[in-house]
């Protein structure tokens, strides 16, 4: 039976969100852990208030993809990076910048943070020791104010929709940062964007969020329900695990984001479905409306990738969380460095 204790993060929806707009759904960023053996989900970190670094009115709250690095969890937010000791859960840290606007993930390299800005279109490279931006790099290789202004406060902004690449996530090949593109779906170099890996390829046109290494190959999920795998020296995609076609996945599940790898066990997070006004956001379903009911709670579910086969299925109890960002393995429980 599998023992683990893993994390969680993500928002909890307003009730007037999708009445409210863009950059204003989300009311509070919740921080979950979830042990396996169990079941059994507890709520450690909970914001509902906004602060400085966020608009006055109707801030958007919620945890995106973390970081674990030893025993300390990095946690991004909208517009700002927060690194907590663990398990104490002392905030130690709050970093917060400017051009810091939609946030999707922080992840950890050495001495430096990278941080996808994503409204921006942007990763920021941050100083991990006192937050100062070492650099700004445009994830399509463009001039890093091409297009937005560096004199503009971003963090009191709702939305910049729509973006040029809707940068997510940053991982490493070879000592090189590399992200993954929603817009184009892929992934790039970010020090040479002619360097590639197309993700979705012809099977879908769906959106690509998670990159993460492992033994060679990287794993990446698309909001539809696959895990896409690539190898990384060849940076070619070499295998696709369709989630939503394996025995027991049972129902219509919302986007698909959030990869933690034990193993040959891969956890994978699913958001509940919601109301959107941007109606290309759900022309996925349509293929997948043949799977049943809509499943009414966020999920995670823990699949062997070598069998094929779901070993669990976790369900989030409605009420504790409305969108999954990132899975990640509790900090005391890993050593080293590196991202989700």
């Amino acid at each position: 039976m599998m023992n683990k204790k893993l994390l969680i993060t993500g928002g909890v929806l307003r009730p007037n969100g999708f009445e409210l707009g863009e950059g204003k759904y989300y009311g509070c960023a919740r921080l979950l852990r979830l042990d396996t053996a169990t079941h059994a989900i507890e709520t450690l970190i909970s914001v509902d208030a906004g602060n400085e670094n966020t608009p006055a009115q109707h801030p958007n709250l919620e945890f995106t993809v973390g970081a674990v690095e030893k025993d300390r969890l990095w946690l991004s937010m909208d517009t700002e990076i927060r690194c907590y000791a663990y398990p104490s859960l002392h905030l130690e840290k709050t970093y917060s910048h400017p051009a810091f606007h939609n946030i999707h993930s922080v992840a950890v390299r050495g001495d430096r943070l990278y941080v996808t800005s994503t409204g921006l279109d942007m990763v920021a490279v941050l100083d991990k020791d006192d937050g100062s931006v070492i650099e700004y790099i445009n994830a399509e290789g463009k001039p890093t104010w091409h297009r937005f202004s560096p004199d503009t406060d971003y963090r009191k902004v709702y939305s910049t929709r729509p973006h040029d690449c809707h940068p997510n996530y940053v991982f490493w090949i070879d000592g090189e940062p590399w992200v993954t593109r929603c817009t184009q779906e892929d992934a790039v170099n970010l020090r040479d964007v002619a360097q590639r890996i197309d993700v979705s390829g012809k099977r879908r046109s769906i959106s690509v969020h998670d990159g993460v290494t492992h033994d060679g190959k990287i794993y990446f999920t698309t909001v539809d329900g696959a895990v896409v795998i690539a190898d990384a020296a060849r940076r070619t995609v070499v295998d696709v695990v369709d989630l939503s076609e394996l025995p027991g996945f049972v129902g219509l599940r919302g986007w698909c984001r959030g990869l933690y790898l034990d193993g040959a066990i891969a956890y994978v997070g699913f958001t509940r479905l919601r109301q959107t006004k941007r109606q290309e956001k759900l022309a996925w379903i349509r293929h997948l409306l043949d799977r049943g009911r809509p499943v009414e709670e966020c999920s995670v579910l823990a699949v062997d990738l070598g069998s094929r086969k779901i070993v669990a299925d976790y369900r989030i109890p409605l009420g504790l969380l409305d969108a999954i960002y990132t899975v990640l393995p509790e900090p005391c429980a890993v050593s080293g460095e590196g991202g989700s």
